[in-house]
């Protein structure tokens, strides 16, 4: 890995979420893994262990990780030895994403995220 002084004048976040990662500067490997359950219900009633991630496959089964189809042949050419940055703006990074400024060796971000309403229909 080609490493290189990352420079930046100005950094604005509003807000990140969580297994975010900001990075300034290089790194060898970066995890960032975050399983969401969100449940939403008409009346606010929730029992101990009642949601248990192991309950849905959408946090057991194993991603399938992409297969390279070809080699990729890269040439590159660091002009100078850093990286510059003047201003950054943003304003949100949601569950288990990036925001990189530098040299990266290997990167795997991962986000599960399940969706349960309980909602009462109106009998009529």
């Amino acid at each position: 890995m080609y490493c290189r002084t990352s420079h930046v004048h100005t950094f604005t976040n509003i807000s990140i979420d969580a297994s975010s990662v900001i990075e300034i500067g290089d790194s060898e490997e970066i995890n960032a893994i975050a399983n969401i359950l969100a449940v939403q219900r008409d009346k606010a009633i929730f029992y101990e262990n009642e949601f248990q991630f192991g309950d849905y496959t959408a946090f057991c089964e194993p991603l399938p990780l992409p297969v390279d189809q070809e080699p990729i042949c890269l040439l590159t050419f660091h002009e100078t030895p850093s990286i510059r940055v003047d201003k950054v703006n943003v304003s949100f990074a949601a569950a288990s994403s990036l925001i990189h400024i530098g040299s990266s060796e290997c990167v795997q971000l991962e986000t599960r995220v399940k969706n349960i309403r309980h909602l009462v229909r109106d009998q009529r």
